[in-house]
């Protein structure tokens, strides 16, 4: 799409920096091992000298890029987690979506071959398979949408379909008919709320982000409707009626954690035990990015049932390329308003919260005390990037709700999120070395990776975004802020792919990109 008018308004997006940061990592850190998983000593060498005060990398299938660290001025690697944490599928995901960037809507910067983008994806997602069917978490559809609803979306693998499934009948065994919700942890750690796993047989922990999840529910019912009992988006759908019972401030605000008793039968409700943060700043306070995961969540929600409602309908006769979200029908919405007006609420408090300049980048606690310097300092990227993705998928459904000529807030209020981070909170540009730069000139190289050479530029960070705050609770076991993280650049690059689509589909116009 060369002459889209989305690139041009918002060409770090889509920047040639972009693809060199995910495509550094996806190469290098895969081809740095040899059959056996452990490095060759050549790799073993050349990280050593790019990354002295690293850690060694473990690639796939052994561990995946988490966050940067903040501090140091040489280089700023990745630190890596095992295939099982909640984060793992951010990062195919990511190889993913530059996937989709290119072949659906052909913007690429010509520097990777496509094949070896689909390559390096399958390769970072086939060890995450083996969490399929994990009953223990709730956390499988942040690691199995990203992944292998992608890899089924643009390929129409069956086994990514099979194993896809297979997740989400694991998520379904954590459904509790009598409360209504899915259990998100069994036990917690929390240094003020926490309890041992020999009592949590008298509760039943629900957190915000798992409204996120549903998606994985939504997705397998709409892959294959006949095929799981019982039926799991009737599972997501209660779900999320129940969060907005229980886990919304007056005000539109979030608590983070519910934490319900243990009902012994239907006739005797689950009562909430208490409400509390394990993220946030406080227990009463409002953790931005859990409103984040909730205004996402709800129009993701309200878009599934759209798709449910449309294809029952037609019966299995109607086109569908199994997606849902932003490839619904371009028709009249038919899915639950009350999603719609959820997902609403939750963006009008998040927008309401936001300042101009360096304030459109959110706190990490929209009540969290401010750097009195007014410095970026324990803001969060990662929110922002959830919050202006989900905005985008809130304001496709207001155009078809309303009218395509009546604008909504929402795309407007995501832009701002986005040029505030771009501005503020990027890091130096990468870019892919010519192969045709003499040998003797000299090359400050981070990278060197699959043959090609890669400037990550000032200080060779592997995110794109840093400025993310990961948990700063004061009861947290450990606490992080100012760091890179990989979920931020998912979002980064899904806020493009979403643009995309918007254009494609006639969903935005030139006049309503300009800043």
């Amino acid at each position: 799409m060369s002459d889209s008018f989305v690139t041009k308004a918002l060409p770090e997006l889509f920047s040639e920096s972009v693809e060199a940061k995910i495509y550094s990592v996806a190469a290098r850190d895969y081809s740095s091992h040899d059959q056996q998983g452990t490095f060759t000593s050549i790799a073993r060498s050349i990280h050593d000298l790019l990354h002295p005060s690293a850690s060694p990398l473990k690639g796939p299938p052994e561990s995946y890029p988490e966050y940067v660290e903040p501090g140091g001025s040489v280089s700023h690697p990745y630190t890596y987690t095992q295939s099982r944490f909640w984060t793992s599928g951010f990062f195919p995901g990511s190889i993913w979506l530059l996937y989709e960037r290119a072949k659906t809507y052909g913007v690429t910067s010509g520097n990777i071959e496509l094949e070896e983008l689909l390559n390096l994806a399958k390769s970072w997602t086939e060890p995450i398979a083996q969490q399929a069917g994990r009953d223990n978490t709730h956390d499988v559809g942040f690691l199995f949408m990203p992944t292998f609803y992608k890899w089924y979306k643009l390929e129409k693998s069956e086994e990514a379909k099979q194993t896809m499934l297979k997740a989400a009948r694991g998520l379904a065994t954590r459904y509790h008919p009598w409360i209504g919700c899915t259990k998100s942890w069994d036990t917690s750690g929390h240094l003020l709320h926490g309890f041992p796993k020999e009592e949590s047989h008298r509760h039943f922990l629900v957190i915000i982000d798992n409204m996120m999840n549903l998606d994985l529910l939504y997705s397998a019912h709409h892959l294959s409707p006949s095929s799981i009992t019982p039926n799991l988006s009737e599972m997501a759908t209660q779900h999320a009626i129940t969060t907005i019972r229980n886990q919304f401030h007056p005000d539109g605000g979030t608590w983070h954690v519910i934490d319900y008793s243990q009902p012994t039968s239907p006739d005797a409700p689950a009562k909430v035990l208490k409400r509390w943060a394990a993220q946030g700043y406080s227990d009463d306070s409002t953790w931005s990015r859990g409103q984040a995961w909730a205004l996402h969540g709800y129009a993701k929600c309200a878009e599934w049932t759209d798709t449910l409602v449309r294809e029952a309908k037609a019966k299995g006769s109607a086109k569908s390329d199994g997606s849902g979200n932003l490839e619904a029908a371009d028709g009249k919405f038919e899915g639950r308003m009350d999603f719609v007006e959820q997902s609403k609420i939750a963006s009008d408090y998040f927008v309401a919260r936001l300042g101009e300049g360096k304030e459109a980048v959110p706190p990490w606690d929209f009540d969290c005390p401010r750097p009195a310097d007014g410095s970026l300092t324990f803001r969060d990227v990662s929110t922002g990037m959830i919050a202006a993705s989900g905005m985008l998928t809130l304001h496709t459904i207001l155009r078809r709700i309303d009218s395509p000529t009546v604008p909504s807030p929402y795309l407007s209020h995501a832009l701002k999120i986005v040029r505030a981070t771009l501005k503020y909170c990027s890091t130096p540009a990468a870019h892919f070395i010519p192969s045709n730069t003499a040998s003797g000139q000299k090359i400050d190289l981070h990278s060197y990776t699959a043959g090609r050479r890669i400037n990550l530029g000032e200080g060779g960070w592997d995110t794109i975004l840093n400025q993310s705050t990961i948990n700063y609770n004061e009861h947290a076991r450990r606490r992080w802020a100012d760091v890179g993280l990989v979920y931020a650049d998912y979002y980064f690059l899904e806020v493009g792919n979403k643009l995309l689509e918007m254009e494609r589909r006639g969903w935005i116009t030139k006049q309503e990109l300009k800043g």
